[in-house]
């Protein structure tokens, strides 16, 4: 069996990616509990306050919720920027063949540490901080036959 798909990440599916895992985790958690209290002591201080400290709170508001997806969407742009162009991955018996600008690397099975499902795509991770992105536009209905497939090649 062999599987073939050209990676076509954008911009907005980084940045899905690193707003889910900010907001699963602890971070995610002290940021809403900062956004919630900074709301309440806006709403009780506001009129006893000058107009500095009316931009502190409002700043103070809006940091989490606006500012840093903002910077998040910013940062998810420049990744992008540096990975390549047009990179096609075909998943057969003998393991993953990455093509990129006219360059081959043919990865073993044995170096495929694991297979993510997230809702909008499939990571296959090389190694524990790198990976491969395939999104959902260009798994189609193969998502789930393709994911069964790499945890059978992996498990071997």
């Amino acid at each position: 069996m062999e599987y073939r798909y050209t990676c076509d990440v954008t911009t907005a599916d980084i940045w899905k990616m690193a707003m889910r895992r900010t907001y699963k985790s602890f971070v995610g958690i002290i940021n809403l509990v900062f956004t919630v209290a900074m709301i309440l002591l806006t709403i009780r201080f506001w009129g006893t306050s000058s107009g500095f400290i009316k931009s502190l709170m409002i700043f103070g508001c809006i940091l989490f919720p606006v500012i840093q997806p903002l910077a998040t969407y910013g940062m998810s742009a420049k990744q992008l920027e540096n990975l390549p162009k047009d990179m096609v991955l075909t998943f057969n018996d003998k393991g993953v063949l990455v093509e990129t600008g006219g360059r081959f690397e043919n990865i073993k099975w044995k170096n495929i540490s694991n297979a993510i499902k997230r809702n909008n795509m499939i990571i296959v991770m090389s190694d524990d901080r790198h990976g491969y992105m395939i999104t959902d536009r260009v798994l189609g209905k193969e998502k789930d036959s393709f994911f069964d497939y790499l945890c059978s090649k992996i498990t071997a």
